[in-house]
């Protein structure tokens, strides 16, 4: 787990982040690397629905979680940008009753965890086909969630530091953009989530225009290919490690982004490619995300 962690940071520290003021590019099942100018406003808002239903025992567990997060992005200055995250949840899971052996549907919702980031371009380099920007990020989540959601809420107040990387190439036609984030959680009502490292990789391919005239980009179509991935380590319950929780996955993901004027509309399919999760929990089938981005510029 640590090998991963400074592995992924030194990628993303070394890389980091390529961008122009006029494109808006940035992953679409990652945050944290959305783009603002100063004194710029940004609202985006999704619906990720995550079906998982591939159960290890003989249960037949099911679990569909639908995760609304709503963020709040401002330029306070040319480097630093301030973000807000506010999500919401729905959760249905499907599973027999020890007692009676009848199915239980199970259904709730509440809001998430509050994550507050700030994120400060410490390093800029004009180049040919863009900028070559390096974009570390601190941040804390405030414990906000219903605790009746857990362990998708914590309960706990938590830390986390990462940084972004982005590049533009053939005339920022084509950008790659990539983060990564480490968490460290804490301990709250006898309940820790493992800290977590999550890391997303996305190639997006502009397919109209295909040539940018002098000026704002302000309306295009752009084809997404992303990678999204976590490392988790167990939680732990009153001290006792939870053996079926934490571990590895890995999604890949076509998307698309479509932009008219200020606004986006984004959608994506993740399907995932390595599960190697601890214990014998239930593996997702898919993630599908579809969204809008407000761009309100100074």
């Amino acid at each position: 787990m640590a090998r991963s962690v400074y592995f992924f940071l030194t990628i993303t520290f070394l890389f980091s982040t390529i961008t122009t003021k006029s494109a808006f590019t940035a992953p679409i099942n990652s945050n944290v690397a959305l783009p603002v100018e100063k004194g710029g406003l940004v609202f985006r808002s999704q619906m990720r629905w995550i079906k998982s239903s591939d159960d290890p025992t003989s249960q037949n567990r099911e679990r569909d979680v639908i995760i609304q997060p709503n963020v709040l992005l401002y330029g306070a200055t040319e480097n630093l940008a301030l973000f807000a995250i506010f999500p919401y949840l729905f959760r249905t899971r499907k599973f027999p009753d020890p007692e009676t052996g009848k199915r239980i549907n199970q259904k709730q919702n509440g809001p998430g965890d509050l994550s507050l980031i700030a994120r400060y371009t410490a390093f800029t380099m004009h180049l040919r086909s863009g900028e070559l920007k390096i974009a570390p990020l601190v941040g804390l989540k405030i414990p906000t969630g219903d605790e009746d959601l857990r362990p998708i809420t914590s309960g706990s107040y938590d830390f986390e530091f990462g940084a972004v990387t982005t590049a533009s190439l053939n005339n920022k036609r084509h950008k790659l953009v990539g983060d990564a984030v480490y968490r460290i959680n804490t301990e709250a009502d006898n309940f820790e989530k493992g800290d977590s490292l999550t890391y997303d990789f996305s190639f997006h391919h502009r397919i109209f225009p295909w040539n940018v005239p002098e000026g704002v980009l302000k309306n295009f179509v752009q084809l997404v290919a992303e990678s999204n991935g976590v490392f988790a380590k167990r939680n732990s319950i009153k001290g006792i490690t939870d053996k079926n929780s934490g571990g590895h996955i890995l999604f890949v993901a076509p998307g698309i982004q479509t932009k008219v004027s200020r606004f986006i509309v984004e959608s994506s399919f993740q399907i995932p490619v390595i599960q190697d999760l601890n214990g014998k929990q239930i593996e997702p089938d898919f993630a599908w995300t579809v969204g809008i981005i407000i761009n309100f510029f100074k």
